[in-house]
């Protein structure tokens, strides 16, 4: 029976080839054609592989030259006992149909692997990566394979493999580690030692068991222990097996976490989507369906909030539920983890169980540890849950110091000081409240001081962003019945009214407010959604933080007016790269008509009415959130009704055009200049002619590429000003912080002869009003004399040139120098004697200008730290070989307390001993400055001789 059901399907196969010619497709073939697609796609994701394969043979039926079909089902029989026959068949056309194609190709790899052809599937990879060489899936397989046979020329290969991945994907913690273990195993100790220190920085904080046992791993590393120090690191990555982040990272390399590597595809490769349908509208191609029940979440009733967020740090998204209180015997708070797609209820002390009725409710890191906390309003006592990591939520209220008033309507976190941390402001029916991060879990009331609070208005909502592009984050506040007040940035922990300027004129009554790129122009738009239903307006953003009502792009939707809206949100529905528009209400004319309107992009920022594509019957909706909870691509819709009841609808066709889901990750160990989840920061990506941009308010951020393949370029612009790019990146990105110095001294060039080189950096002493921390327990800041800088200088860096020595200043960042006196001295001296200057870095008062010449040195004869490392060859000569057992804080340019123990012998004999120290420093910088002003936590210490 086998035999006769593979010879149906391969004469089929053989009749297709025969005539592969591209069809044209009109819209109802088209429309069809989803249908399956679709289905199959649910069925797959359902485990159902027979039901997905007939989906995807009918869809072979309509499309036979377009490879999707073809290698899906040859997914579906992967996953089917007794069906790698079929599987090769279907595999096999998908690869004639489109040659190179790196997703299919890693479905063959698979499918030899699995009929005990390991050598075929190793030449297919190496094959992929020639052409795709940040195929993460193909990188890691084929490192896999060369794992096993463990001579050195495979694990060299391997090593080699790991490196490319970690550089495509840097955030990924799993492959740091495979890649930790294979350096020591291959003797690449440095290697192995960069990328510890880098796992430190990249995972917001080590598991406390695991503590001890890295900094076993890393002094043994850092003493070239190679043998021993693979013990401890094995132990290591142990450890990390059992967390979130070590298993979502398995999951992105393997692409799914079931027996067998891969994934589905999702979009077409040969056949293009009509544009227009038989009318001449545009084809909308999505769909929305109602898995409510299927997910978990269909008899949820009485709900009022529903927050989304990755509370168990797993990679999918997670609810938080505040039902309306009945009576104070039951719960009311509930938190439902996503395990596979199914929510379950994990609500048993879990930590989050209090009374009265919660009015609002917001998540983000306060504390910078990597975990969601979880801030609510509550109409008796609003509270601060702390996220341990650990599956439970801590009141931490009282201790941050955080007053509440008791009529709050709405709250966000938002680095308002452009300092790493999220501080906190609070809307109210009165005047508004702004509470600063101290960094050291505990906040400071500076309302007043920041010129925020406002007049005393009924406010409704609020947006945050940088409105005006200056690089820092302003703040709109929607008030219910006077202008919008528009407060804009002005540093230094003050804002400006300019709500008079901005343009932001309404007349309506307003309910809800968005802020986003409407019209992908590079600034940040904004739409007022109307409780009265008449006035929905969108005000286009000039460039400069003004703004103009845009009276022709919500032109064409009737179904607005009389639409009184609850809430709105800005979504890429189709992922054709251009924000769709979200209104949750209900008619208020009109009791049956749909509580959801789903409004289209045209990609020119007017838009259509494509509500058809939702569920008939939806009610009254309250609430409304976008996010990919299947991680297919593609966002699903979560509301919840006047009921209090749950839905979610299933994108289905989103995901047919491509897309780009970025996670941004901040380094917290020896940096911590931006917080861990990158809010504040802005997003730009562009991909042939499209460009798009975000301003980044939750942890992943979803761009549509339409039918690009992939991205040309993403910018991130950091909360605190670097920027930083990344080249043709995968689908799914997570953009790991780079260590760039937001701002640098000049630099000081001199022509030796041949060239311009490097000598060194320059007006350190004097960086005019910059705070430096907390020095003796007050905050310090720089100092404003004038300074009389001297540098040495080699000779031999600097020669004549037409008569004259050149030098040259640079002004490299950010910084404006103030320089008004250069004078160049010359130093004659015998070989003999070595000529050197005091370029500490001291406050006032400055001392005097003077050359120490030397001609009796002496050496250390040891030099060890407190440890007991040997540190003598790292210190005896200037040859930029430096101590590498210094142990980074939290903060870039901050170590731990360390010694250094000099043995110079007997010296008792010696008179005048001067002891020359030179090194290089990664400072701090103006934000990691601002931070530790705000705290005693941690304070900066000069170096001392004792």
């Amino acid at each position: 029976m086998k035999s006769i059901k593979i010879y149906i399907i391969l004469s089929i196969i053989l009749f297709i080839s025969a005539g592969c010619v591209q069809q044209k497709m009109d819209a109802d073939s088209f429309n069809k054609l989803l249908s399956h697609r679709n289905m199959g796609l649910a069925y797959l994701e359902e485990e159902r592989y027979t039901d997905a394969v007939k989906e995807f043979m009918t869809f072979i039926n309509i499309a036979p030259s377009e490879a999707f079909g073809y290698a899906n089902a040859g997914w579906a029989y992967l996953q089917s006992p007794g069906k790698l026959d079929s599987a090769e068949i279907m595999i096999k056309q998908a690869m004639k149909l489109s040659p190179g194609n790196p997703d299919i190709s890693f479905l063959a790899a698979k499918m030899f692997e699995l009929t005990n052809r390991t050598s075929q599937a190793m030449e297919v990879l190496r094959h992929t990566i020639t052409n795709h060489p940040e195929h993460v899936l193909t990188l890691y397989q084929l490192s896999e394979y060369y794992r096993q046979p463990t001579d050195n020329i495979n694990l060299q290969k391997a090593e080699g493999l790991l490196h490319k991945i970690v550089k495509t994907v840097p955030g990924n913690i799993t492959a740091q580690l495979k890649l930790i273990d294979l350096s020591i195993k291959n003797g690449h100790s440095k290697e192995a030692l960069y990328y510890m220190e880098t796992v430190r920085q990249v995972l917001p904080a080590l598991p406390a068991v695991a503590v001890s046992v890295f900094n076993n791993a890393v002094q043994l590393l850092r003493n070239n222990n190679v043998d021993q120090s693979m013990v401890s690191a094995l132990m290591f990555h142990n450890l990390l097996k059992s967390t979130t982040y070590y298993k979502s990272g398995i999951t992105e390399l393997r692409g799914n976490s079931g027996p067998i590597p891969g994934l589905p595809l999702y979009s077409f490769m040969n056949l293009k989507t009509p544009k227009t349908d038989k009318q001449g509208t545009r084809v909308f191609g999505v769909q929305f369906v109602d898995i409510s029940d299927k997910v978990g979440l269909g008899a949820i009733s009485q709900a009022d909030i529903v927050l989304l967020g990755d509370y168990d740090g797993d990679g999918d998204y997670d609810l938080f539920i505040s039902k309306r209180p009945i009576t104070d015997e039951f719960r009311n708070q509930f938190i439902f983890a996503n395990d596979g797609g199914i929510f379950k209820d994990i609500s048993t002390n879990i930590g989050i169980d209090h009374k009265g009725q919660d009015i609002h409710a917001v998540t983000a890191d306060y504390d910078n540890d990597g975990s969601l906390d979880i801030l609510i309003l509550n109409d008796r006592r609003s509270r601060l849950y702390k996220n341990n990591g650990e599956g439970k939520f801590i009141d931490v209220t009282y201790e941050t110091g955080i007053s509440f008033k008791s009529n709050a309507v709405q709250t966000g976190f938002v680095d308002y000081d452009l300092e790493g941390d999220l501080d906190l402001f609070i809307v109210t029916k009165t005047t508004n409240q702004l509470f600063r991060n101290n960094g050291d879990g505990t906040f400071k009331d500076v309302s007043e001081k920041s010129r925020i609070t406002g007049e005393s208005v009924n406010s409704k909502d609020m947006s945050f962003g940088d409105f005006d592009d200056d690089g820092d984050v302003d703040i709109i506040v929607l008030n219910s019945e006077d202008i919008s007040s528009f407060y804009d940035n002005r540093r230094q922990g003050i804002f400006s009214d300019i709500s008079t300027k901005s343009g932001i004129g309404f007349n309506g009554r307003p309910n809800s407010l968005i802020a986003g790129d409407y019209n992908n122009d590079g600034f940040l738009d904004i739409f007022i959604a109307d409780l009265s239903g008449q006035h929905h307006a969108i005000f286009k953003n000039r460039g400069d933080g003004t703004f103009i009502k845009d009276k022709k792009s919500l032109s064409g939707v009737f179904g607005l007016n009389n639409f009184s809206a609850s809430q709105a949100i800005f979504s890429d529905l189709d992922n054709d790269g251009y924000l769709d528009l979200l209104v949750a209400g209900s008619s208020a004319i009109d009791k049956n008509k749909s509580g959801l309107m789903l409004l289209r992009n045209d990609g020119y920022g007017n838009y259509t009415d494509e509500s058809s594509s939702l569920p008939n019957g939806l009610k009254r909706i309250e609430q409304v959130s976008a996010v990919d909870l299947d991680n297919d691509g593609d966002l699903e819709i979560i509301m919840v009704n006047d009921l209090g009841q749950i839905q979610v609808l299933r994108n289905d066709g989103g995901n047919l055009n491509n897309f780009l889901n970025i996670r941004l990750a901040g380094l917290r160990t020896g940096s911590s200049k931006n917080n861990y989840f990158g809010i504040g920061s802005k997003l730009e990506v562009k991909s042939d002619g499209l460009y798009q941009m975000r301003y980044v308010d939750q942890p992943v951020s979803h761009f549509g590429l339409g039918e690009r393949n992939r991205a040309d370029v993403v910018r991130v612009i950091w909360s605190n000003g670097v920027p930083q790019n990344r080249f043709t990146p995968q689908k799914n990105q997570t953009i790991v912080e780079e260590q760039i110095l937001k701002g640098s001294c000049p630099y000081l060039y001199a022509w030796d002869g041949t060239e311009f080189v490097f000598v060194n950096d320059v007006l350190w002493p004097s960086a005019l009003g910059m705070p430096l921390g907390i020095m003796a327990g007050e905050p310090l800041y720089a100092f404003p004399n004038s300074t009389d800088e001297y540098l040495s200088v080699p000779g031999e860096k600097v020669r004549p040139k037409d008569g004259k020595f050149e030098l040259r200043f640079t002004t490299e960042l950010w910084e404006s120098p103030y320089l008004d006196n250069v004078k160049l001295i010359v130093l004659d001296h015998p070989d003999s004697v070595d000529v050197y200057i005091n370029e500490t870095f001291i406050p006032p008062p400055y001392p005097p200008f003077r050359t120490y010449n030397i001609s009796n040195k002496y050496l250390p004869l040891s030099a060890v730290d407190q440890a007991g490392n040997d540190l003598r060859e790292a210190v005896l000569a200037k040859d930029k070989t430096y101590t590498k057992h210094l142990t980074a804080g939290a903060f870039q340019g901050i170590t731990e307390l360390h010694d250094l123990i000099l043995d110079f012998g007997n010296l008792t004999n010696s008179d005048s001993i001067f002891l020359f120290l030179q090194g290089w420093l990664f400072p701090t910088d103006a934000s990691i400055n601002v931070n530790i002003s705000q705290s005693n936590t941690t304070n900066l210490i000069f170096p001392k001789l004792q």
